[in-house]
């Protein structure tokens, strides 16, 4: 028995950041993965297809480790994330096992400080999809870490149109450092920093990904332009906000990874609005024409779902192209 060793540099390869023909393949999987997961929280038959069972975690004197379980279709997996708890740590290293399906053995293990930043993403790319202007050409992304360059990715890749891409970091070395990678990745777009005129920015953008991890609001609902559409995957916990209530109340049209997922972990949403008025991406009408003038929002916590999607496209790919050590086991 081996065991598949997939490295940072080798999910890197895979992933291929800035391949619009790879960043829409994960795209078009986190659509399918919507679906089967509201499918399965319907129907008792599809449950065993995309299985997310609840999270548990263990606390450290540094960290939080979260063990977060999930099965869809023929891959099972489990994702260990440690998130820091002191001062001074940042970083959120993460790894991902999967399992054999005919032995029940350990099959992979691989990297994933890359794979939730990318997966989630995709996830917004998926709403931005089906609800964003079609001819969107500015984009405002609140944010410089992993998660604020993977959805230009993904934002680039489903809005193609897209001309001028205003980032917003409260730290300006990790802002203008993001800004220079991605003029060398789309040397034919425009890239501009968003802090020193914020709030025209904003009311400029035809779409705004907020990526932080703010407790306090960044954005604000009376800049937002009619037809401007919104993802939001930055919080996880019901006393963060990155948006104001206003942009909450302002949104025609909320979409959410998973209803019950974010009735527990985003604040905003249930600050602000009713669990009855959200509509399951898997559950969206893929026929209906948007409104011009319509604001929509999607929230992401994240689903586990995802990461056993993505982390079976992973081993499928590294065998693909032969990438990865196979160690003995």
């Amino acid at each position: 028995m081996s065991i598949l060793i997939l490295s940072a540099s080798d999910i890197d390869k895979l992933l291929s950041q800035g391949d619009l023909k790879v960043a829409n393949q994960i795209v078009d999987l986190m659509e399918t993965t919507f679906g089967k997961y509201t499918q399965g929280q319907k129907d008792a038959q599809k449950a065993l297809e995309a299985q997310s069972p609840q999270r548990i975690s263990v606390s450290t004197e540094t960290h939080k480790v979260l063990f977060m379980p999930s099965r869809l279709e023929q891959t099972t997996s489990i994702k260990i994330v440690s998130v820091p708890t002191k001062d001074g740590l940042s970083g959120l290293p993460a790894t991902i096992l999967v399992i054999d399906e005919k032995t029940g053995g350990v099959q992979a293990v691989m990297n994933a400080d890359s794979l939730t930043a990318v997966r989630t993403a995709a996830g917004s790319g998926v709403a931005t999809h089906y609800y964003a202007n079609p001819e969107a050409k500015n984009l405002v992304v609140f944010g410089a870490g992993a998660q604020g360059r993977s959805h230009v990715d993904m934002m680039i890749a489903v809005r193609p149109t897209i001309q001028k891409i205003a980032i917003w970091n409260r730290g300006e070395k990790r802002r203008l450092q993001l800004i220079e990678t991605l003029k060398k990745a789309y040397p034919d777009r425009t890239f501009v920093s968003a802090n020193e005129q914020l709030q025209q920015q904003v009311e400029e953008a035809d779409i705004i990904c907020t990526c932080t991890n703010s407790t306090e609001p960044v954005l604000f609902g009376k800049w937002l332009k009619p037809g401007v559409h919104l993802n939001c995957v930055g919080s996880y916990r019901m006393d963060m906000h990155e948006v104001d209530a206003d942009t909450i109340k302002r949104a025609e049209l909320i979409a959410v990874d998973s209803v019950e997922a974010c009735g527990h972990e985003a604040g905003e949403l249930v600050k602000s609005s009713k669990p009855q008025d959200w509509i399951e991406m898997g559950n969206i009408n893929t026929n209906a024409e948007k409104d011009s003038n319509k604001i929509t929002l999607f929230k992401s916590v994240g689903i586990s779902v995802q990461d056993s999607a993505i982390s079976g496209l992973m081993v499928e790919r590294a065998k693909q192209e032969k990438l990865g050590n196979n160690v003995p086991f």
